[in-house]
């Protein structure tokens, strides 16, 4: 990395540092004047501590980081020290130690309560919580970048670290957890337990989800909902599957659900048969409190019951942060498409439910060699990228194919009308594209070693896009659907070309994404 950057990115610090330390100085002189005040200050602080802890270690290990996520990080630190330098300048104007405003202090207690607190306090919480939105995505990509410094120094923060806050609320921590399972030389000193004993769930009651091999379990006594799914173990070795699985098992259970998206991992489930040889494997997901029985979201588009523009939106927005975080810890999802897509209903059907990314059924780790088998199901077919299409693959899986599948499923979302339609209603009739797909499809065309409709479904998909979207959902949502589908064009603009698309840790095609993808489709709003 350039000294000249690692410079630009210490000074942001910094200076960041010493406006939030000017904005603390005017606050504490009002804190106790009003409870109001004293509550927004409370909430601003501790928005601050997550923040300086995350900035004071990117500090440590600037120089292992590459450039391309040195930049993404020095463009949002500018735009955090200029929401600072803003705040602290707003309230420094009714600072009472001013001499201007000395002897006014019951003016100004009124004036700060209504034109302050309202405004200044309220505006730079929000501000706050948006850019902690925006940089937690780079902050994770840390986690994909390998060497010793890096580990050492997250331990080393992570001791000194912990006394000030607990273990579920220290990013530093989280990141720890997770990078203890891409390294094996990071040791913790409580290591992660993820097998389960098949005797939890005996006498539990299952709940078939439609649409989907997952399901839902209630255990006997016990009004706490867990999914459960199965991984295939076919074209995988049994030790490659148990290493796969357990990593998985390990990263998801650090998960915050509301921020990513993914359901946290309660364990897993190792089934033999019976000469004791490892049969399957089942990942147990914990579910958000109170839930309802969930839905996919196939479900919902085959209802076309009529949502709101921003539910629409907000489900956009989680999906894609979904997909970026499974790839931050290191995996290839293989599988992004609504069947695999968790709704918990949240009463109201204009504003659906919380959302959550399932179907680790065919994942893999992202540095492992992947296998070259596929098959000849349109429906599957629609959501891979041309070269992953057929039943005779000829590409390895990369991130950019997981990205091609969540641009059909954006798509798919932003249009809400489904691509694929069973005809009875029923996950086990044979399903026929849908009206709103707008083409033909069937197996036949993905039989062969050469799928004739490899290229074709894609520029469909963006033809479609083009034309439908942008007065469902407006330009800049449109713009994304189609960046995702084109991200493995040779001009896409984007995520390289040539010898740029091939990307060894992940580091350059996240950088990317999140610039691009994560960081546009956060700034929509409805």
């Amino acid at each position: 990395m350039s000294a000249e950057l690692a410079l630009a990115v210490i000074g942001l610090v910094e200076g960041s540092i010493k406006l939030v330390r000017k904005i603390r100085t005017t606050c504490k002189t009002y804190r106790n004047a009003d409870e109001e005040i004293n509550e927004k200050f409370v909430l601003v602080e501790s928005l601050w501590v997550k923040i300086e802890t995350q900035l004071g270690f990117l500090g440590k290990i600037l120089s292992h980081l590459t450039d391309d996520l040195v930049q993404s990080q020095l463009d949002l630190l500018q735009r955090l020290k200029g929401k600072l330098g803003q705040a602290a300048s707003r309230l420094e104007e009714v600072d009472p130690k001013k001499a201007a405003n000395k002897g006014k202090t019951v003016d100004i207690l009124r004036k700060w309560k209504f034109a302050l607190v309202k405004s200044s306090l309220d505006e730079l919480i929000t501000q706050l919580e948006g850019w902690q939105q925006r940089f937690d995505p780079t902050w994770y990509l840390m986690i994909l970048v390998s060497g010793k410094l890096l580990d050492t120094t997250l331990l080393e923060s992570t001791r000194g670290d912990l006394s000030q806050s607990s273990q579920t609320s220290n990013p530093l921590s989280k990141m720890l957890a997770i990078r203890s399972t891409l390294s094996p030389e990071v040791a913790t000193q409580s290591k992660l337990h993820v097998t389960l004993s098949p005797d939890g769930l005996k006498a539990a009651q299952e709940f078939p989800i439609s649409f989907t091999t997952a399901k839902t379990v209630m255990r006997a006594g016990s009004s706490n909902l867990l999914i459960v799914e199965r991984v295939s173990c076919a074209s995988r070795t049994t030790s490659q599957v148990k290493a796969d699985v357990g990593s998985l098992a390990k990263k998801l259970q650090n998960v915050d659900p509301d921020s990513f998206g993914l359901l946290r991992c309660k364990g897993i489930l190792k089934h033999h048969d019976s000469t004791n040889k490892l049969s399957a494997i089942e990942v147990v997901y914990h579910t958000p409190s109170n839930c309802q029985l969930p839905r996919t979201l196939r479900h919902y588009l085959l209802k076309q019951n009529p949502v709101s523009l921003s539910a629409v939106v907000r489900m956009a927005k989680q999906l894609v942060r979904s997909v970026h975080y499974v790839h931050t810890c290191g995996f290839v999802h293989k599988n992004v498409r609504p069947e695999n897509i968790l709704i918990f209903p949240s009463g109201d059907d204009l504003s659906l439910g919380h959302s959550f990314l399932i179907g680790f059924t065919e994942f893999r780790n992202e540095n492992f060699q992947t296998n070259l088998h596929g098959d000849a199901a349109w429906q599957r077919n629609l959501y891979r990228h041309p070269q992953r299409q057929g039943a005779f693959v000829l590409e390895r899986y990369v991130m950019q194919h997981d990205i091609y599948s969540l641009g059909v499923c954006l798509l798919e979302i932003g249009l809400w009308r489904s691509f694929v339609w069973y005809p009875t209603h029923d996950d086990n009739a044979t399903p026929v594209p849908g009206m709103a797909l707008g083409f033909s499809c069937s197996d036949e065309e993905f039989a062969t070693k050469h799928p004739t409709g490899q290229q074709r479904i894609k520029e469909r998909l963006v033809a479609l896009a083009e034309k439908e979207l942008p007065p469902r959902v407006g330009d800049a949502y449109t713009n994304i659907v189609i960046s995702c589908l084109r991200c493995l064009d040779p001009d896409n603009g984007i995520f390289g070309t040539g010898a740029g698309l091939i990307d060894e840790d992940g580091v350059t095609v996240g950088v990317k994404f999140v610039e691009h993808i994560l960081s546009s489709i956060i700034e929509i709003s409805v």
